[in-house]
């Protein structure tokens, strides 16, 4: 395959050229009918190669990511092999076929076959709590391929050589146009967004941001849709059978694993037992701090602290960013306790959960903890769950999310902006294919 063109902007200092966000949607709506004719087997073929190629380079994908974020070589790692197990998978699914038939239906006694249709151009923007399986060379790059889309990328501030670096072993592998990266601040965003060769957007990140690229995309002359993972508050439910010392371990590792900067962090603990709150608590404090992914990020952790401590009660841990806990009622639950906050810290409400999911808004996941005791009660809970989560865990922890077809990783607003799209697993890629129906279509025009 022809070798791709990495577009960066001037921050990055490897000699790679800088190319305008103009010229990289220029190259991808040049590219994209070439695409969108591959076969199955030739899309299939090229996300292999992505994956080996990602594979074959983990040494040093791995050691620039571990410098930029802090993050533990067994972390990155794993997400390395998550990144190139979730191109394989979709590799494998955009080679199955998919039409349906409708034999005889159409006027004159014709079928009527639906086939999907790439929409297009990508703009995709990389995460910065998943460098690898969430940013340049993560799902939503992955799905829009698979979907026959070229993708123009905008990488992550906070990773600047680890987006490089990715972005190159890509261009190299992909078919000239197929990839792009570019990289600057909202203004940049903004004006990929708003490029009329783009046709759709993923984007994983703030509320803050996923709204305004929203914003954006609504204002064009022809709107586009913007598939946005924002926020997740991820409420666990503990049930009296379950508030046992396994599912604090649980909960307190779930919380503060990787700083807690995950968008499937628990960020809200229910439970009826106020011993298991002050227990969950001081194991959340007792972990050792660890450093997070940018100074901002850290700042914000700290600040909530200090905003929660002058009006609740925080079980904090010693050092900075501190891991802490704040401990409420659950009659009090309103306003910033019922918000994501980034970092390790976990609100814990005492008392009954039935009225809880009434409360909340939309997350990625809500989980239930409980045992056969508990059946009748966590039955009434679900159906306020159901309304409320893209993803139920029943005695476990949401932080895991397995890259297999039957995964649903979305949920309604604020969590995303679609409730029925999913950014992890197959269906991933429809997000960027649309279904067209050929209507009495000769059996040797179908494509």
């Amino acid at each position: 395959m022809p070798a791709g063109r990495v577009i960066v902007d001037a921050y990055v200092t490897r000699g790679v050229p800088i190319v305008t966000v103009s010229t990289a949607v220029a190259q991808a709506v040049a590219a994209a009918p070439h695409l969108a004719s591959l076969s199955g087997e030739l899309r299939r073929t090229m996300l292999h190669a992505c994956a080996d190629a990602l594979a074959a380079a983990g040494r040093e994908i791995v050691p620039t990511a571990l410098e930029e974020t802090g993050l533990t070589m067994a972390r990155l790692r794993g997400e390395l092999q998550r990144t190139t197990d979730q191109l394989r998978l979709l590799g494998d699914h955009a080679a199955q076929p998919w039409r349906r038939v409708s034999a005889g239906v159409a006027a004159g006694g014709g079928d009527v076959v639906t086939v999907p249709v790439p929409v297009g151009p990508v703009a995709v923007f990389a995460a910065s709590n998943f460098p690898l399986a969430f940013g340049v060379s993560g799902g939503d790059t992955a799905s829009a391929l698979a979907a026959g889309c070229p993708v123009v990328v905008k990488a992550h501030p906070a990773q600047p050589r680890t987006g490089e670096l990715l972005g190159q072993i890509l261009a190299r592998t992909l078919p000239d146009g197929a990839f792009s990266l570019v990289a600057g601040g909202p203004e940049v965003s903004l004006e990929l967004v708003r490029a009329a060769g783009i046709r759709a957007v993923g984007f994983t990140g703030s509320l803050t941001g996923g709204r305004a690229l929203m914003d954006a995309a609504a204002a064009r002359p022809d709107p586009i849709p913007v598939y946005a993972e924002m926020g997740s508050l991820n409420p666990v439910l503990v049930l009296p059978g379950a508030a046992v010392p396994a599912t604090v371990s649980a909960l307190a590792a779930a919380v503060t694993g990787s700083a807690g900067q995950l968008c499937t962090k628990p960020g809200l603990v229910v439970t009826g037992s106020a011993a298991f709150a002050d227990e969950l608590a001081d194991a959340v404090a007792a972990v050792p701090v660890h450093r997070m992914l940018t100074d901002g990020m850290a700042q914000a952790h700290e600040k909530w602290q200090a905003h929660a401590s002058a009006a609740h009660r925080v079980v904090a841990g010693a050092g900075s960013p501190a891991p802490f806990a704040v401990v409420v009622n659950v009659d009090d639950l309103a306003g910033e306790l019922l918000e994501e906050h980034f970092g390790p810290s976990v609100v814990i409400a005492v008392g009954a959960a039935e009225d809880v999911p009434s409360r909340l808004e939309g997350s990625l996941t809500a989980s239930v903890y409980a045992d056969d005791s508990d059946r009748e009660a966590a039955r009434a809970l679900l159906p306020g769950l159901l309304a409320r989560a893209g993803r139920i865990v029943w005695n476990g922890v949401p932080t895991g999310v397995a890259v297999c077809d039957a995964m649903q990783h979305g949920g309604p607003w604020p969590a995303t902006s679609a409730s029925w799209s999913t950014s992890v697993g197959t269906e991933a890629i429809e997000r960027f294919r649309r279904p067209v129906a050929l209507q009495g279509l000769p059996a040797e025009l179908l494509p």
